[in-house]
């Protein structure tokens, strides 16, 4: 199971697939002194956790992860806080996130594409909502979160639905049939072999009753 399709279209908008943004609207003197990918999970929990009184969001990395989220997280991503935030544990991170939000229902066909984007809206606010937002409005392409006066999509319905799809091609976008894939029926097997081989019997039966006459 490959989802680095999908992991690569979330993180474009959430922050411009750079391992070491941060909220943009933290100041610089409160951003961390090195790059997050230098820090263990530890360190950034503690960095989030003085900003939190100070910025509406502490969100951090590839994935833009909160610090509440991240608190409850690695450890079932089969992280410690002695680990390094770095691009691969991000990475298994954001993975653990799409297994919360359904990610083996989805591979297994329990549910649906626009499902399991739906729950994604959930998790990552630069997704669009595809039903509805958590306002009951119908989606009309904004964030599940829009209006909080922080969040809004970036990307369009269609292509998070292509992107969902894309770990998924052989059941969402299956392969047409070849010619040569179709099924040929034996020539015995069709309207026409069949009356052609009955025929045939009846006149051996005729030339043999004929004989013995």
């Amino acid at each position: 199971m490959n989802v680095k399709p999908l992991l690569e279209f979330i993180g474009k908008p959430e922050s411009g697939c750079d391992y070491n943004v941060v909220y943009g609207g933290i100041k610089t003197k409160h951003r961390p002194v090195k790059p997050l990918v230098t820090m263990t999970i530890g360190q950034v929990l503690d960095w989030q956790d003085r900003i939190d009184p100070l910025y509406m969001s502490e969100a951090s990395g590839y994935y833009q992860i909160m610090e509440d989220t991240l608190r409850g997280l690695y450890a079932s991503a089969g992280l410690t806080t002695s680990d390094l935030f770095n691009e691969e544990n991000q990475d298994k991170l954001a993975t653990q996130l799409l297994r919360r939000r359904g990610l083996a229902d989805y591979m297994s066909g329990k549910i649906a594409a626009r499902k399991f984007a739906q729950n994604l809206s959930k998790e990552w606010a630069s997704l669009p909502a595809i039903t509805k937002d958590r306002m009951g409005r119908p989606a009309q392409g904004q964030s599940y979160y829009a209006g909080d006066g922080l969040n809004k999509s970036h990307v369009s319905i269609e292509d998070t639905i292509a992107a969902v799809q894309s770990i998924r091609p052989e059941i969402d976008n299956p392969i047409p049939r070849t010619p040569e894939a179709i099924y040929h029926p034996d020539p015995a097997e069709e309207p026409q072999g069949l009356l052609v081989s009955i025929i045939a019997f009846i006149i051996r039966i005729i030339g043999s009753l004929r004989r013995n006459g």
